[in-house]
């Protein structure tokens, strides 16, 4: 895709979400040269529409003056999100390059107390867009160089938590199926806002040891382990050994992590081969 070229500009202003899921599979170094050489209305929405994940690691790859103008421009909350996953020297870069305004505005909205979800949650999340088929889910999963969590997150096209699909389902489902007709829609999710002290009886905690952590429009911003709540409020633990739920989410992890690891190997195998098939 070329700057220069008149289709491609008019892709990424009428279709930015279709836009984010193209660039998403290519190079953080020709996306972000690419993001460079065009104006900032142009390349916001398609940002916005991006999955926090690349779109950080595209951050870190442009030139400051660059990346403070798209931090500027882009709504808060998405811009909050993909700051929270830039390295701390980036950050402190950034951050000495914007507008008072904004930088004040960026704190106002990362700065929670440290006895809330906020100050203890893991922005490193594993999510899906909702537009995207199985096929192509299982291919995103299989380039991954970090093990999957059970529990994959679906995302629609502003970062609005949708649903979430357990990876054992995702495997098992039509390739052509899209993630949106099979995820799981009723997501118990965690306010980023709500206190630690009161989420040791939240629901959830009966069914997954890990839960998704929103703000209040529904942006998922990370998640929250169990084990990290409990010991950030002095609980000791008794032993995972002794939770038989705990033990077998243990070892559905393993077994669902080695699947996706043999059919990404399957499919590194497979793919070179296609060209030699008469």
């Amino acid at each position: 895709m070329k700057v220069d070229n008149p289709l491609s500009r008019e892709f990424l202003l009428n279709y930015p979400t279709e836009a984010a899921r193209v660039l998403e599979q290519v190079s953080n170094e020709d996306v972000a040269a690419f993001f460079s050489e065009l104006p900032s209305q142009t390349v916001i929405p398609v940002l916005a529409a991006m999955l926090p994940e690349k779109a950080a690691a595209c951050f870190g790859i442009m030139v400051t003056p660059t990346a403070v103008k798209l931090v500027t421009d882009l709504p808060l909350s998405t811009a909050a999100c993909i700051y929270r996953l830039l390295p701390r020297t980036k950050q402190d870069e950034l951050s000495g390059s914007l507008s008072s305004k904004t930088r004040n505005q960026l704190r106002r909205f990362m700065k929670y107390p440290t006895t809330s979800v906020g100050a203890m949650l893991d922005p490193n999340v594993d999510t899906l867009p909702d537009t995207v088929t199985v096929s192509e889910a299982i291919r995103r999963i299989g380039r991954l160089n970090h093990s999957v969590n059970c529990d994959i997150y679906i995302v629609d096209e502003t970062h609005h938590l949708v649903g979430m699909i357990e990876i054992g389902r995702l495997f098992t489902s039509s390739g052509q199926a899209k993630l949106r007709d099979i995820m799981i829609r009723k997501t118990r999710s965690i306010s980023v806002h709500a206190t630690a002290e009161t989420l040791l009886t939240h629901p959830g905690w009966k069914l997954r040891r890990s839960l998704p952590v929103v703000e209040r429009d529904n942006t998922l911003i990370g998640v929250l382990n169990y084990k990290i709540l409990r010991d950030s409020i002095g609980e000791t633990d008794s032993g995972s050994s002794n939770d038989p739920l705990e033990n077998l989410l243990s070892l559905a992890a393993l077994y669902w992590i080695s699947v996706a690891q043999l059919l990404a190997s399957l499919f590194s195998v497979s793919e070179p081969n296609k060209g030699d098939r008469k």
